[in-house]
């Protein structure tokens, strides 16, 4: 028998109810049988990797049991952004750009980086691309001691992303990301890097924030594996979060929701895996 774990679960709710919802759009989404043939995919792979796990029952294929979830974000993310014209068919922006000037007051995503050097902008891409490591990193590092937080961490993480997905999906924003060939030089290191994996994914998925409501939920529970560094997961969040508009890839409104949704997260969702463990 196939072991499935919550989050295996949890994924596979996700990819059906994306189907699902091609599906019922299909005529606004370009190439909708290309999702629904990668959903496959994934579903099958989701059943696979618990059928090694139980079966051989050792390394390194428990570690992957527990982590593909995490890889499996760098394609679900880009996927909402394909989908994000598939119920509201144009972008959202000309309603999100006055509420983040009546808050803001300026375009601080145009301002700020034009005022900052290269090296200041390419340290700041650097930022932006910590939350990719911050992603797996903590849990990784105590993963041998089994610490008794991953399972949860990996059950709030993912049900953050897949809400913000929908997001995505239903609330189509672009943010600035078009305005930053004319507002960020092309860079040594970090811009190139940041340049290409958006290239690979062109984004569009800008509000709330997925990459401020994950590092909310990243840095709290980075705080519970490696208290002693405490200092460091405040940086990185204050760092990530100032990131996303400095680098003009949010507007400061993207940013906001999204630290005040993924809090909402870190404070509900663990009481609701302890409901359905309890349970």
């Amino acid at each position: 028998m196939i072991m499935l774990n919550l989050v295996d679960k949890l994924i596979l709710l996700y990819e059906l109810l994306l189907t699902v919802h091609v599906l019922l759009f299909k005529h606004n989404i370009p190439d909708w049988s290309g999702h629904i043939q990668l959903n496959a995919i994934i579903i099958v792979w989701i059943f696979y990797s618990a059928w090694a796990d139980k079966r051989y029952n050792r390394q390194p294929l428990k570690f992957i049991h527990t982590f593909y979830p995490l890889f499996l974000l760098i394609w679900h993310y880009p996927q909402a952004c394909a989908l994000r014209y598939s119920v509201i068919t144009s972008s959202l922006d000309h309603i999100l750009i006055p509420w983040d000037l009546a808050i803001f007051r300026v375009a601080l995503y145009d301002i700020i980086p034009r005022k900052l050097n290269m090296l200041g902008l390419e340290i700041f891409h650097f930022f932006y691309f910590c939350y990719y490591l911050s992603l797996g990193i903590p849990a990784w590092i105590v993963y041998k001691k089994r610490h008794s937080k991953i399972s949860e961490y990996l059950f709030v993480i993912i049900v953050t992303n897949i809400i913000h997905q929908w997001f995505v999906i239903f609330i189509p924003a672009d943010g600035p990301v078009p305005l930053r060939p004319d507002i960020m030089p092309d860079g040594v290191l970090m811009i190139p890097i940041m340049n290409l994996i958006y290239q690979l994914d062109a984004g569009g998925g800008a509000f709330p924030s997925l990459h401020v409501a994950g590092a909310v939920i990243t840095c709290m529970y980075a705080y519970k594996f490696i208290p002693e560094w405490k200092g460091v997961w405040i940086f990185v969040f204050c760092a990530i979060t100032t990131a996303t508009f400095v680098c003009s890839y949010h507007y400061p409104i993207d940013s906001l929701v999204g630290a005040i949704t993924g809090w909402l997260c870190y404070i509900y969702l663990p009481r609701t895996y302890e409901y359905i463990h309890k349970y």
